[in-house]
């Protein structure tokens, strides 16, 4: 048996992501999301223009002129959940929040981002910060 088998697609997925995350995000570098994304990146958040010149845009105006952080090993802190099947991964990140009515304490909150692959490259993604709506009953 071959020890060093190839990367399944969805491992080969999974690292493109964390790899996004490291290199663009935490690194705070928007010019690196070229690397990542493809031309025709779409957005199903909003607050985030489409296309991969749209993404370098959103990160220039988050990060402004700083010149990029270094690139970490690993993320840090980690993800809570990190799964990919097919072209899809889903990764989520713990980001404790203050409790607005216990000064000092916080309270649990999960972030989620979903992406879909093509060609080793993000080419959708989905996240769960977006306007928060008053509940609707049917």
């Amino acid at each position: 048996m071959n020890a060093t088998a190839e990367p399944t697609l969805e491992q080969k997925n999974r690292q493109v992501v964390v790899d996004f995350f490291r290199h663009v995000l935490e690194a705070r570098n928007p010019a690196a999301a070229k690397d990542f994304v493809t031309a025709d990146y779409k957005q199903h958040c909003r607050h985030i223009p489409d296309g991969a010149d749209g993404l370098e845009r959103y990160l220039r105006g988050l990060f402004g002129d700083a010149p990029p952080l270094p690139v970490k090993d690993e993320l840090a802190p980690p993800p809570v959940l990190l799964v990919a099947e097919g072209d899809v991964v889903i990764i989520a990140g713990y980001v404790p929040q203050p409790e607005p009515a216990k000064p000092g304490a916080f309270y649990d909150y999960f972030v989620f981002d979903a992406f879909r692959l093509r060609d080793g490259k993000l080419a959708e993604h989905w996240n769960s910060i977006n306007k928060i709506a008053p509940p609707r009953h049917p």
